[in-house]
């Protein structure tokens, strides 16, 4: 073997290396800089489900007060936690998609954990993949005309816009789609870790 070529073969194996290990960084970096993503991502939807979680609470309040001790209870507290509801769930529900949470079948998943956890997880990719473009098929087809509709609509108690009421489903068909993106994206840069014991 000329000399030129032997020095080539012998620096081949480390520059291999040299690449896998550099691979392994990019890798890193990306899932670390994603996860820190995902974290602010959650705390700024935490932060705006609670604020109406609480808004909800406050308006029960003075309904269950103004029942029982008060001659009349005001007609806007009713309309306020339902619209205070709505939008809770609207921001809830990225944090439900990120953190697995929706109501699922138990005895299934853990069945596939005990078995198999990739199965598990290309069965979550698969249902994430599938509700993602159902979510974005009804925001580009159904939710604009639903949402925005052209006539004035106010709410019969707070004289509420409507629209903005509508505007809340237009928002959880944005917050669900973003949310499965981040998951799937997270699931497949850690795809090569093993499954914790």
């Amino acid at each position: 073997v000329p000399t030129g070529q032997a020095d080539r073969l012998a620096v081949c194996p480390f520059f291999i290396v040299h690449t896998i290990l550099k691979e392994r960084e990019v890798v890193s970096f990306m899932k670390k800089s994603l996860n820190k993503f995902i974290k602010g991502y959650m705390e700024v939807l935490y932060a705006l489900s609670s604020i109406f979680y609480i808004g909800f609470c406050f308006c029960v309040l003075v309904q269950v007060i103004s029942r029982n001790f008060l001659p009349n209870a005001p007609s806007w507290t009713e309309e306020l936690a339902r619209y205070s509801f709505i939008y809770m769930v609207a921001f809830g529900v990225g944090l439900a998609a990120l953190k697995h949470e929706f109501v699922n079948v138990e005895f299934l998943g853990d069945f596939l954990k005990a078995k198999n956890q990739k199965a598990l997880d290309v069965l979550n990719l698969v249902i994430e993949v599938i509700i993602l473009a159902m979510c974005l098929i009804i925001l580009v087809m159904a939710e604009p005309k639903y949402c925005f509709p052209t006539f004035a609509m106010n709410s019969t108690a707070t004289n509420i816009p409507m629209k903005y009421i509508y505007f809340s489903q237009f928002l959880t068909f944005i917050v669900l789609p973003v949310s499965y993106v981040l998951d799937i994206v997270r699931t497949l840069i850690g795809w090569t870790e093993k499954p914790a014991a």
